[in-house]
């Protein structure tokens, strides 16, 4: 059917109706006399063509594949950059200095070294590394222990419950700036309990079975004074 069959059928299928005839103007445009193109009664082929319809959304399947793809990306992503960073793979032309030995610690001028009947064992792994205790309550800094690379250490510690953090990287700037661009640093989730005459073990490897809880810190630990 042409375009003018098309306008007849239209035209008479309106008298049917009793809507009236189309009035033509001067540029042979069409006007209805009922109202607008779009009225409720006129259900044509431009009617059907024209009207607004939503768009198609993705289903909720296919969002979830998504997230669950970025969430994998992320999961990798992250083990990746720390690995880099501690094994020195980014540019680092600042100043080393001499990483302390495996067993020293900085402790708070406030904390009596006869109270350190507890011990911290601290196996580190492929980064330079120090395990830091604070007071969960007033976060003032208790002790710091130093492990270089794949190190097993023992040292005496007070006994009580503190917030854990662990600094690991590559070269060495002092306590001021840790170990500047390949810094990494994590906090221990949950507190943790060194009860007295008890020996604590952390070991930094990486394992599917660890049951040390932790997440990363994006800002640089403080530094120690």
């Amino acid at each position: 059917m042409g375009i003018n069959d098309r306008d007849y059928m239209r035209e008479r299928y309106r008298k049917r109706r009793g809507l009236g005839g189309t009035l033509w103007n001067d540029r042979k445009s069409r006007v209805e006399q009922d109202g607008a193109w779009f009225a409720a009664k006129n259900q044509g082929f431009d009617y059907q063509k024209n009207r607004w319809r939503p768009k198609r959304r993705k289903s909720s399947g296919q969002n979830g594949w998504a997230i669950a793809g970025a969430v994998v990306l992320i999961a990798i992503a992250i083990p990746a950059w720390r690995d880099i960073k501690l094994t020195g793979w980014l540019p680092d032309n600042d100043p080393e200095m001499p990483f302390p030995t495996s067993g020293s610690v900085t402790v708070n001028r406030t904390v009596d070294p006869k109270s350190a009947i507890s011990q911290l064992r601290i196996i580190s792994a492929h980064g330079n590394a120090m395990v830091q205790l604070y007071d969960p309550h007033t976060s003032a800094h208790v002790i710091s222990v130093y492990a270089r690379r794949n190190a097993d250490v023992v040292v005496p510690v007070p006994p009580g419950t503190y917030r854990v953090r662990i600094v690991e990287g590559d070269k060495w700037h002092g306590t001021q700036r840790y170990f500047g661009i390949s810094t990494v640093s994590q906090t221990v989730s949950a507190p943790m309990r060194i009860d007295p005459h008890w020996t604590r073990v952390i070991d930094l490897h990486r394992s599917r079975w660890g049951n040390l809880r932790t997440s990363a810190d994006f800002r640089s630990p403080n530094p120690l004074n």
